[in-house]
């Protein structure tokens, strides 16, 4: 897979399911930035998802 295929893949999921996330913005109003950023990477679904496909990234 090319590079440019990987990152159309992550903005796809970027663009489609974490713009205007109601957790996110929650998360980030009331216990902030960090926080709302470690739950985008560590618990949401999506989150990881583009974690793991960022990755392939780095395996080449």
């Amino acid at each position: 897979m090319k590079n440019t295929q990987i990152i159309d893949e992550i903005d796809y999921l970027l663009t489609n399911y974490c713009e205007g996330c109601y957790i996110k913005s929650l998360f980030r109003k009331e216990k902030g930035k960090i926080a709302a950023h470690n739950f985008c990477i560590h618990t949401c679904t999506v989150g990881e998802g583009i974690r793991e496909i960022g990755e392939k990234l780095y395996c080449k």
